[in-house]
């Protein structure tokens, strides 16, 4: 499902004292099917930014658009936009609070006056999807999960909601590197299955190189670079001047080439970990190798 935004500025407490505008002016269209990854440094606006995509917030100006719906300034009702843009805050596992993981993923569907054979049909699968089999976690305790687990929880119980769109901010924060791993992979596979717009919210280049096809850089409220990763990881100096980088891989490509001779040269757009690894060993086999 493609999301459009156009023109869209928000301002907290407006019309008081502490009034303060946190997106301005902003337009961006998410093609659907597209993985976007949204970067910047706190205080840049992602948040704000990802809570209109969720129908959380209305714009003070502008508009939203999605399919046959449209939310602004004066939309009263959001619930069937809400329904279809799943949205996983930043350690959702704070939002758990059943006795038992089948009632956590069905609560959702519940609320949004779902039956109660297809809520927990809808629980079920979406347990499994994120590598919690039903039978074996269904009656368990969330909270006797460890982190990633209840991650996952809370994952499901965003997808048996079966939303066409997928926001989720900073959805590795607090976990180990194994843990993070394991998160994005899961996160990465229920994209293509599903055959979702999924839209990453993150401060890490490593992971949306890994995994979206699409960026938005973000700062001051604004969106100041979007496009292809490599279009994006091209322009290093400016992402430095907003006090960001590109991925290692990146930096790997651009140390390497100020060595090798112009046929040699490495793509940009191999920027993914495997990509350059089978590039590097090709090279290596071939003879072709960096100069010293």
């Amino acid at each position: 499902m493609q999301i459009s935004l156009e023109n869209v500025t928000y301002v907290y407490g407006e019309g008081t004292p502490f009034e303060k505008e946190a997106i301005s002016n902003l337009s961006l269209t998410i093609p659907q099917g597209a993985y976007v990854g949204i970067i910047g440094q706190t205080g840049s606006g992602k948040s704000t930014l990802i809570q209109h995509l969720n129908g959380l917030l209305k714009p003070t100006s502008g508009t939203l658009r999605m399919g046959d719906l449209e939310i602004n300034r004066k939309t009263k009702q959001t619930r069937e936009w809400r329904r279809r843009v799943g949205l996983v805050f930043q350690y959702p596992e704070h939002q758990l609070f059943e006795e038992s993981v089948i009632k956590d993923v069905m609560y959702g569907p519940l609320n949004f006056d779902m039956p109660a054979d297809m809520a927990l049909l809808r629980a079920r699968e979406a347990l499994n999807i994120v590598g919690l089999p039903y039978d074996e976690f269904k009656d368990r305790s969330p909270f006797q999960l460890s982190g990633g687990q209840m991650r996952r929880v809370a994952i499901a119980g965003v997808l048996a909601m079966q939303p066409q769109v997928l926001v989720l901010d900073e959805p590795t924060a607090g976990l180990d590197p194994a843990g993070r791993k394991a998160i994005l992979e899961a996160i990465y596979g229920i994209h293509q299955e599903q055959k979702l717009t999924t839209i990453l919210v993150t401060h890490s280049m490593e992971e949306v190189a890994r995994y979206a096809d699409m960026l938005v850089v973000m700062a001051g409220g604004q969106i100041v670079m979007q496009g292809k990763p490599e279009d994006v990881f091209i322009q290093a100096e400016r992402l430095r001047s907003l006090a960001l980088d590109v991925p290692e891989t990146v930096s790997l490509i651009h140390k390497l080439n100020q060595r090798l001779p112009m046929d040699q040269q490495i793509p940009l757009t191999l920027y993914r970990e495997e990509e350059l690894e089978r590039h590097l060993l090709a090279m290596l086999t071939s003879g072709k190798g960096v100069r010293r």
